[in-house]
């Protein structure tokens, strides 16, 4: 008897660990992807005196390969180009979390990302085609944020928490240049 009861609880603590652990792990990537783009994107090249990877290309191949890493394939990472950056449902001006539910993908185990360069005179947008050919992004921002829907997979936990819980990670970088 003792042992039916114990192993009722035993059971249910390794399926909440389960779930979290595989929660911890996908969090870990996405800030890793995260980073990885926003640093990729801010870097300045000093021999050509431009910033050569400040598109929406090659910060999403950045983002991209550090998703690899997790398991994820091209079909779900999703480039979110909708007219602007992010917006936090707080109004918080550096576009950090708490995002609007709306911006969570509608299907689990799939991201979203968002990319917003600021340049140095605060105006900001949500989308560059080609990288700038001169050093006008000099000590401006660009944010890379992704949002995750995360699936859990052990049932008790789900009738605890629902099917999934939303994951984001952001990531600010200086983007770097010369006078």
């Amino acid at each position: 008897m003792e042992f039916a009861i114990s192993s009722t609880v035993l059971l249910l603590l390794v399926m909440g660990l389960l779930d979290l652990s595989r929660a911890f792990y996908f969090s870990v990537s996405l800030q890793g992807a995260a980073r990885e783009g926003a640093r990729h994107g801010a870097w300045f090249n000093t021999a050509s005196r431009e910033n050569n990877f400040l598109d929406d290309a090659d910060v999403m191949t950045a983002v991209k390969q550090g998703l690899y890493g997790a398991g994820f394939q091209d079909s779900q990472i999703h480039l979110m180009s909708a007219g602007g950056c992010l917006a936090p449902t707080d109004g918080n001006g550096v576009s950090n979390k708490p995002y609007p539910a709306a911006a969570f993908p509608a299907a689990s185990q799939n991201v979203n990302v968002y990319i917003c360069y600021t340049g140095p005179n605060g105006t900001a947008t949500g989308t560059m085609p080609a990288h700038p050919t001169d050093n006008s992004y000099w000590l401006g921002d660009i944010n890379v944020a992704l949002l995750m829907r995360f699936q859990l997979i052990t049932p008790f936990i789900q009738s605890l928490f629902g099917s999934g819980l939303n994951l984001a990670y952001n990531e600010h970088f200086t983007i770097q240049g010369k006078p």
